[in-house]
């Protein structure tokens, strides 16, 4: 599912209308249909609404709904903010119709106006939020910023159209004033403000309701961003055929731990286990490999020597895998990222570089994947500030710019960990992660995030697919967890034994 610009959504717009012929009173009228059918499911026992209409075709939206809100028996309260003169096109057509059906329509062109309309509007059981749309590029003035102030002040739900006026569809940062919506009926694509804070919490719920624009429209547009989808995910984790083994779903190595950093290898061996891997092997020290043993027990061991000596016979042992985890609970030391370039640069398996891995690549960007074989690489902020020679501080003012940059020049798939992980290809497209939640502030959930991605790289997954999975269902775990207990107190081995319950969930789409 893309997620647009104000831009991208009128291009969208234009050519559904001019270059497919689909006429901008239909997609109105299937908008104003889906809003319609939202507000009854969530108040199905509302009888009187206020609806606040600007000029543009936000207000032609607002004044749709409330035909079809007659309909259904709920009573509308029409204002008209500004000049009426300023209401044409689509918006005027559907305000004949509304005067024709004898609704309830009144123009607010002044603070008096406005306080009547405002002590009206706070004796309805709800208001819909019509003023602004996508349009929106500047601050709400004069009537607009006393009705949207207003509005806030009543306590009432509010209901926003497409987006809560007051935000820029382009920006995750709001205008002021703003709505400050409960439920906000997303028409068509999500924008950027509905998906990234601090914008996104003024949206309260998000439903994204479709209004027939065709398919055709929206990929002539080749929108980047997009938003990590359940169908996607279920795609890397279809069901298995029946005739199948062990030997059918990947044989993954985690190159991983060291002495007092066990814990990291046995929790990416956990995360490859429950990602579905047909054999995991965890290849480390033998000290670190008696410990992985008795915790990991569904994993095998393999005993490396991590010096300019062990490289050569554990490239070998690799070639014959089919995916390659490197980095969780390594040493963080000089002798360690001599070992780790050296044996990266060998290996030719799908890669994923995590932890200490990419520690050793500081500044080394360009050495990450200079003959593009399949990569994913897993950093925080922190870390993907060491690669790029920037602060966490930095990376996170631009998180999307950052991941796409990192994409590029490592010449990988790059999974920038956070509050809303993003994946990015080189090629510039970047996936949004909308699962997970604030449990998941505990060490170790990283390391679980490398085994499952490694896993889906095992058997088969495109890095670009097996990253978005990995996170998204990382994530859904996590709130699956969540809704049995808190967010305080989740482990990452709880999340990892969970990973079976967020497969099961998104096969069948709950």
């Amino acid at each position: 599912m893309r997620i647009v610009s104000a831009d991208e959504m009128r291009n969208i717009d234009r050519r559904t209308t001019t270059e497919l012929g689909i006429p901008s009173l239909i997609l109105m009228e299937n908008a104003a249909i889906a809003v319609a059918e939202a507000i009854a499911d969530r108040y199905p026992e509302a009888r009187r609404a206020a609806i606040f209409c600007g000029p543009g075709a936000n207000g032609g939206d607002g004044l749709a709904v409330a035909r079809h809100l007659d309909i259904r028996g709920v009573v509308p309260r029409i204002v008209l903010l500004g000049e009426r003169s300023r209401y044409g096109g689509d918006a005027a057509t559907n305000l004949s119709i509304c005067e024709r059906m004898a609704l309830s329509v009144v123009g607010v062109a002044d603070d008096s106006a406005l306080r009547e309309s405002l002590a009206d509007a706070a004796r309805c059981d709800f208001i819909v939020d019509a003023i602004f749309g996508t349009g929106l590029n500047r601050p709400p003035e004069g009537i607009y910023a006393a009705a949207i102030a207003g509005l806030n002040d009543l306590a009432l739900p509010i209901v926003a159209i497409d987006l809560p006026s007051g935000l820029s569809a382009s920006s995750p940062e709001p205008f002021q004033p703003h709505i400050t919506a409960d439920l906000t009926i997303c028409l068509a694509l999500p924008k950027i403000c509905h998906v990234f804070d601090p914008a996104a919490s003024a949206c309260g719920e998000i439903a994204i309701a479709g209004i027939s624009i065709p398919e055709q429209a929206v990929d002539r547009e080749n929108v980047p961003l997009s938003l990590a989808d359940p169908d996607e995910v279920a795609r890397v984790v279809a069901l298995r055929s029946p005739d199948t083994h062990k030997g059918s779903y990947g044989q993954v190595v985690i190159v991983a731990g060291s002495p007092g950093r066990s814990g990291a290898a046995i929790l990416a061996a956990r995360g490859a286990v429950r990602g579905g891997a047909g054999l995991v092997t965890v290849a480390t020290d033998r000290d670190t490999a008696a410990i992985v043993s008795n915790a990991s027990v569904e994993s095998m061991t393999h005993f490396i020597l991590r010096s300019t000596e062990g490289i050569e016979p554990l490239v070998r042992f690799i070639a014959e895998k089919d995916a390659v985890l490197i980095g969780p609970g390594l040493p963080d030391d000089e002798e360690s990222y001599a070992f780790v370039r050296s044996l990266v640069e060998a290996t030719e398996v799908p890669l994923v570089i995590d932890a200490s891995g990419l520690n050793a690549f500081r500044e080394r960007a360009t050495e990450i994947n200079p003959a593009s074989r399949p990569r994913v690489i897993t950093p925080h902020p922190g870390e993907l500030g060491r690669l790029l020679g920037r602060s966490a501080v930095e990376i996170n003012d631009e998180r999307i710019g950052s991941a796409r940059e990192a994409a590029r020049l490592c010449n990988c798939v790059v999974v920038l960990k956070g509050h809303q992980t993003l994946v990015a290809e080189p090629g510039g497209d970047v996936s949004v992660n909308p699962t997970g939640n604030a449990g998941m502030a505990s060490g170790g959930m990283g390391d679980v995030l490398g085994g499952l991605i490694a896993a889906f790289l095992g058997q088969g997954a495109d890095p670009f697919d097996a990253a978005r999975a990995a996170v998204y269902l990382h994530g859904l775990a996590a709130d699956l967890l969540m809704e049995d207990s808190a967010d305080i107190g989740m482990a990452a081995l709880d999340v990892a034994n969970t990973i079976p319950r967020a497969i099961a969930a998104v096969r069948s789409q709950r």
